[in-house]
Protein backbone atom coordinates (compact mmCIF):
# COMPACT_ATOMS: atom_id res chain seq x y z
CA UNK A 1 0.00 0.00 0.00
CA UNK A 2 2.67 2.64 0.91
CA UNK A 3 4.98 1.78 -2.22
CA UNK A 4 1.75 1.96 -4.28
CA UNK A 5 0.71 5.68 -2.57
CA UNK A 6 4.27 6.76 -3.09
CA UNK A 7 4.13 5.53 -7.04
CA UNK A 8 0.54 7.35 -7.53
CA UNK A 9 1.82 10.88 -5.32
CA UNK A 10 4.95 11.31 -6.81
CA UNK A 11 4.18 10.77 -10.93
CA UNK A 12 1.21 13.03 -10.04
CA UNK A 13 3.36 15.82 -8.61
CA UNK A 14 6.01 15.67 -10.73
CA UNK A 15 8.19 14.60 -7.93
CA UNK A 16 12.30 14.16 -9.33
CA UNK A 17 14.89 11.58 -7.46
CA UNK A 18 17.88 12.94 -7.68
CA UNK A 19 19.33 15.01 -4.70
CA UNK A 20 21.04 17.63 -6.38
CA UNK A 21 17.43 18.37 -8.24
CA UNK A 22 15.76 21.26 -6.35
CA UNK A 23 12.22 19.82 -5.67
CA UNK A 24 8.76 21.95 -7.42
CA UNK A 25 6.67 23.28 -4.82
CA UNK A 26 4.15 20.51 -6.16
CA UNK A 27 6.47 17.86 -5.25
CA UNK A 28 6.63 19.39 -2.09
CA UNK A 29 3.40 19.25 -1.23
CA UNK A 30 3.50 15.61 -2.58
CA UNK A 31 6.17 15.03 0.11
CA UNK A 32 3.62 16.54 2.40
CA UNK A 33 0.90 14.43 1.57
CA UNK A 34 3.41 11.52 2.45
CA UNK A 35 4.11 12.44 5.62
CA UNK A 36 0.82 13.59 6.66
CA UNK A 37 -2.37 13.36 4.81
CA UNK A 38 -2.04 10.00 3.74
CA UNK A 39 -1.35 8.23 7.56
CA UNK A 40 -3.88 10.54 8.88
CA UNK A 41 -6.86 8.51 6.41
CA UNK A 42 -5.32 5.13 7.28
CA UNK A 43 -5.53 5.86 10.81
CA UNK A 44 -9.06 6.96 10.27
CA UNK A 45 -9.77 4.02 8.53
CA UNK A 46 -8.56 1.84 10.56
CA UNK A 47 -10.59 3.45 13.94
CA UNK A 48 -13.35 3.03 11.79
CA UNK A 49 -12.95 -0.86 11.16
CA UNK A 50 -12.01 -0.76 14.89
CA UNK A 51 -15.58 0.78 16.32
CA UNK A 52 -17.15 -1.61 14.02
CA UNK A 53 -15.40 -4.52 14.60
CA UNK A 54 -14.89 -4.39 18.56
CA UNK A 55 -17.86 -6.13 20.53
CA UNK A 56 -16.69 -5.77 23.67
CA UNK A 57 -19.31 -4.24 26.01
CA UNK A 58 -19.45 -4.14 29.67
CA UNK A 59 -21.83 -6.96 29.61
CA UNK A 60 -19.82 -9.00 27.54
CA UNK A 61 -16.42 -8.12 29.39
CA UNK A 62 -18.44 -9.32 32.31
CA UNK A 63 -19.24 -12.62 30.79
CA UNK A 64 -15.53 -13.43 29.66
CA UNK A 65 -14.62 -12.85 32.93
CA UNK A 66 -16.76 -15.21 35.09
CA UNK A 67 -16.14 -17.69 32.06
CA UNK A 68 -12.22 -17.34 33.08
CA UNK A 69 -12.94 -17.66 36.81
CA UNK A 70 -14.69 -20.57 36.01
CA UNK A 71 -11.58 -21.99 34.28
CA UNK A 72 -8.84 -21.11 37.08
CA UNK A 73 -7.19 -18.55 34.56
Amino acid sequence: MQALSFAIVHAVTGFVNKSDVEQTPLAKWGIRIHMSVLPMIFMIIGLIIFAKMNTLTPDRVKTIRKELKELNL
